[in-house]
């Protein structure tokens, strides 16, 4: 997408880190601003409250198959993904009095901070995590998800599509997997774990989030991923998930988040749901027709660039590249801001990170420099054949070593 900043038209291509205000999201977010009560309040403009932001559950409810009691609102998906992991590990722990050495967690090396955060800090107490290393393709195997599962595991998290390469992994495949498992421990203790859930924020503009297509438990989304607001996101969890609150309060989102619910944030979070899953399909369609020019032209002006993860199992405007030559990556997203492009070398929230260590995941070679030396390059659904060679041109004029 173009911006218009100081009067010189600018490529926006970090589409991964955040997404622009879709004009329809901010229509639907000023209408409700006229009503400014308390969704919990029992007066009128309470009652008209907590109707428009249940109409929006429901909403949401039908876009991704479930119930709309099974929908909560967070402030995130940073928040989503501890409230999951944190609630199962939890139930756990204080419902079936495990000890921390008696719960064990599945998961990949490949997932969002968010995620990996978490799951150390449990790791620190006792908890056993096992992580599933991708291929070189950055495509996890589903067989290694299920064959790391024991009895004692209470939950599997496993993203839907990368953030920094784009992968998409198995998720329907993990999940079916994860049901057979389930199915044999059919009215006995513990039947219904493992959990198994799916941080999908970055894919509702590109990929179907139906939670019953992906035979998941539970999923998380983030509404500026998909041009919503900041500040708002979703835990979806099934009614037969058993997790405990992250904080104590109220009994808002059904005693699961307890604390005001913004009408404004939530209508815009379904406003943006509704416009991703809507038009995904030529959406992608047309993106990754120039994500796949743009491609084409790295390989062949680029050589020495290695492209990261599948080139066919991956979100349709993303790319993420590494230069042997570079001279440092930090400042090569600085020369290619001065060229009027803005993109990123990592993740967002690894400040302060000197490589991708979703990158080296997928190369345990003498290649060091490869998880160094990223440039992420996720495009608006609307880029042009013009901001491909620009793009390829500010890229061949990169300071090198």
């Amino acid at each position: 997408m173009a911006f218009n900043f100081f009067r010189k038209r600018r490529i926006y291509a970090d589409w991964a880190a955040t997404t622009p205000l879709h004009p329809r999201v901010a229509r639907a977010m000023k209408r409700v601003r006229r009503v400014p009560a308390n969704p919990s309040a029992l007066y009128k403009e309470g009652v008209e409250a907590k109707r428009a932001l249940e109409a929006a559950r429901t909403k949401c409810a039908r876009l991704l198959g479930v119930k709309p009691e099974e929908i909560y609102f967070t402030s995130g998906g940073t928040e989503a993904n501890a409230t999951i992991i944190q609630g199962v590990i939890r139930t756990r722990f204080e419902r079936d009095d495990k000890k921390p050495d008696e719960i064990h967690v599945v998961s990949s090396s490949l997932e969002h901070s968010s995620i990996l955060e978490v799951l150390r800090l449990f790791a620190n107490r006792g908890v056993r995590v096992t992580y599933i290393d991708p291929g070189p393709d950055g495509i996890v195997r589903a067989d290694d998800v299920l064959a790391a599962i024991t009895p004692d595991t209470a939950l599997v998290t496993c993203m839907y599509a990368n953030n920094e390469i784009g992968t998409i992994q198995p998720i329907s495949k993990i999940g079916a997997g994860i049901r057979k498992i389930k199915a044999g421990k059919e009215n006995s203790l513990g039947a219904e774990f493992p959990v198994f859930h799916t941080d999908a924020s970055q894919a509702p503009l590109w990929l179907s989030c139906d939670l019953e297509g992906l035979r998941a438990d539970a999923m998380t989304l983030d509404a500026h991923k998909m041009q919503g607001p900041k500040g708002v996101g979703a835990l979806v969890a099934r009614r037969h998930v058993s997790f405990e609150p992250l904080m104590a309060g109220g009994g808002q989102e059904r005693g699961k988040r307890p604390t005001t619910e913004s009408l404004e944030l939530v209508t815009g979070f379904a406003e943006a749901l509704v416009a991703a899953q809507e038009g995904r399909e030529p959406r992608a369609e047309g993106a990754r027709q120039i994500r796949d020019a743009l491609m084409s032209r790295i390989k062949k002006e680029l050589p020495a660039a290695i492209v990261n993860g599948s080139l066919e199992k991956r979100l349709p405007n993303n790319i993420n590249i590494s230069l042997p030559d570079i001279s440092d990556p930090e400042l090569a997203v600085l020369f290619m801001d001065k060229e009027g492009i803005s993109c990123s070398t990592k993740s967002s929230c690894l400040k302060g990170e000197e490589e991708s260590y979703v990158v080296a995941a997928l190369d345990q070679s003498a290649l060091s420099w490869r998880a160094r030396n990223t440039l992420r390059f996720s495009l608006a659904p609307n880029a042009s054949e013009r901001d491909v060679s620009i793009i390829v041109e500010a890229l061949k004029k990169l300071p090198k070593n």
